[in-house]
């Protein structure tokens, strides 16, 4: 039977949050072909016992220094620097016939064993874009730190996905970047997990579910606070917003004395706040391209108000709906709050068809071409 290692850069369950939940997804259908071996650096919280094989990994942050002066990215580095020699011994010991690497900036720090097999280089973002985004937004050396990444970025990027047995896309316009730079690509959109279906409450708050370790989520929610809040507050003084996610319980200072605002922290089961809610808001205008936060949230029948930048990310089945709002600037983003407050018919109406179309990106369709072709690489390069 041939074997699979997947390399992330945290252990996939339990799989609570986006990058967790899509790693997960990934491993457990591969694991119905193919032997999987999942590894990570050994941080943050992991289940004893996964559905799939894993093996963390000791690890401990590096000198800054030494990833950010590489012309390699210093995120990856961050993660693999410090596991390069246990990853290699572990590909002596598992005998990989393929490495399929959860994030770029990981491949590009592939240590000598694991360099030799071959890869499946999963392009969660496109780095060089993502990172430009991100540049305004900081000030000082921190800004000169993100240009140089999106920079070296420029560089490393396309020369990884020339080398990559096959690129992974997750969203049609980082497909049409990748398609430059290689033929062998395929689209595997975020999939989700779909539940019954029951109506959002009436009298629902507004859910800023998202992870705020993240820069740019919290970037969002201070300007959907600032900007957009008074807004849709002075035409509905009802209405709540409720902000739960990973690390968000950091913001409590910063946004509880703010009306009609609450901080519920990190969370370990997310159903009872999307129970609770009306609509969920995604309103990023810098960092990745594909959120799988809106489609989780329209899977469990929840509809989205969210900027244009999140809604260009979009699968296919779902961007061509009528199941969510689009609001480009704070008095348009707070207009559809208000009417998603206010008209439940309405609200019901977009809720539905975002649910009914997910029904076409459950996780076994979503990764099926993907799953086939990993599987088809780790055949042809199996010891006979």
């Amino acid at each position: 039977m041939s074997r699979v290692l997947v390399v992330s850069v945290e252990p996939p369950w339990p799989a609570q949050h986006g990058g967790r939940i899509r790693t997960a997804r990934v491993a457990e259908a591969l694991s119905r072909h193919v032997e999987v071996l999942v590894t990570f650096p050994d941080h943050g919280r992991r289940d004893s016992e996964p559905p799939v094989a894993t093996r963390a990994l000791p690890w401990s942050p590096p000198p800054a220094l030494r990833t950010r002066a590489s012309g390699r990215p210093h995120l990856g580095g961050h993660y693999l620097v410090p596991v390069a020699g246990a990853l290699d011994a572990l590909c002596d010991e598992f005998r990989p016939d393929a490495v399929y690497w959860s994030h770029s900036y990981l491949a590009a720090w592939a240590p000598p064993a694991s360099r030799r097999l071959a890869s499946v280089v999963e392009f969660a973002n496109i780095e060089s874009r993502r990172l430009r985004t991100l540049v305004a937004s900081a000030r000082g050396w921190q800004r000169i730190a993100r240009r140089a990444e999106a920079v070296k970025a420029g560089h490393w990027e396309p020369r990884l996905a020339a080398r990559a047995a096959l690129c992974v896309a997750l969203s049609r316009p980082d497909l049409d970047v990748l398609r430059g730079w290689t033929r062998d690509v395929v689209l595997a959109p975020n999939g989700v997990d779909v539940l019954p279906y029951h109506p959002s409450p009436p009298d629902g708050y507004v859910l800023a579910l998202a992870s705020y370790d993240y820069e740019p989520n919290v970037l969002a929610l201070r300007a959907l606070v600032r900007d957009v809040w008074p807004l849709a507050r002075a035409e509905f003084p009802e209405a709540r917003l409720v902000v739960a996610g990973r690390r968000s319980e950091a913001l409590t200072a910063e946004l509880g004395a703010v009306p009609g605002v609450a901080v519920l922290g990190t969370l370990d089961d997310v159903s009872e706040v999307y129970a609770a809610a009306a609509f969920t808001v995604a309103p990023a205008t810098i960092g990745g391209g594909a959120q799988l936060k809106l489609t989780e949230s329209m899977s469990r029948g929840r509809s989205v108000v969210m900027s244009p930048f999140a809604a260009r990310g979009l699968p296919d089945p779902i961007r061509k709906a009528d199941a969510y709002w689009v609001g480009d600037d704070p008095r348009s983003f707070a207009k559809a709050v208000v009417e998603a407050l206010r008209n439940v018919p309405a609200r019901h109406a977009r809720e539905r068809t975002g649910w009914q179309h997910c029904e076409a990106l459950g996780w076994p369709r979503t990764v099926g071409e993907l799953i086939d072709s990993v599987t088809a690489i780790a055949g042809r390069t199996s010891a006979p």
